[in-house]
Formats: C-alpha cells, structure tokens, sequence
C-alpha cells in the first residue's frame, strides 16, 4: 500500500497524546516507535484472536500477540468467562488466595520434577 494513502489521524493523534504524557509514548519499550516499521498502526483500539485494530478502524494481524505472551489470541471465549467467573469473586488481596493455592498444585502436579512454584510478574 502506497504510504500516502495510508492515514492514521486518530492513531497518529492518540499516538502524539501517549507521547506528550510517557516517556517514549508507551510503558513498555518493547511497544515504543522505534521498535516497529514507521507506518505500523501506533495505537491498538481492541483484539480479538490473532487480529487487532487501531483507533482508525484498519485490521492487522498481530504477529507479536501481546508481546509473545497471548499463545490463544485475544478476548477467547473461554478465557472471558474464567476470567468473569473470578472477578465476581474479588482479585489481588493482600494475602494468598485459594486460587493462588490451586494454581501451584494444579502447575506441581503437570512438572513433576519441580518441587515448589511461585507465580511472578516482572516489569519490561
């Protein structure tokens, strides 16, 4: 596609708005500018399986599914609903949780050479 014909004014502008308030325009450095082609769409509105849309509408397939992490795609079905199902049940308390619990048994049980787990997130 010619370059010229491929306008993005909402991305572009929400783009220039993510860049006026962090540094880099995104939190994470591997989703900044500079890491993709110049005319990539800069600013996702929604997924849903291996597409995603930025704010002017246009599909891509998102090669990089959130940045290697979404193996099932976006919003999957079943996925959706577990994650429905919990939220009604309260998230992040300041203590362990049954799930928290379930989750370590459940992981213990499938790689029976480890002995403990803990579950972590890290930052970029």
């Amino acid at each position: 596609m010619d370059t010229e014909e491929f306008i993005l004014p909402r991305s572009r502008a929400a783009n220039e708005r993510l860049h006026a308030l962090v540094p880099g325009g995104a939190h994470t450095y591997a989703k900044g500018d500079d890491q993709y082609p110049e005319n990539l769409a800069p600013v996702i509105s929604h997924g849903r399986g291996a597409h995603v849309w930025d704010v002017d509408g246009n599909r891509y397939i998102e090669y990089g599914s959130g940045l290697r992490s979404v193996s099932l795609g976006h919003a999957h079905p079943r996925v959706n609903e577990a994650v429905r199902r919990e939220l009604d049940r309260g998230t992040n308390f300041v203590r362990p949780s049954m799930m928290e619990l379930e989750a370590a048994e459940r992981f213990l049980a499938t790689v029976p050479t480890a002995e403990m787990v803990k579950f972590t997130k890290n930052g970029s």
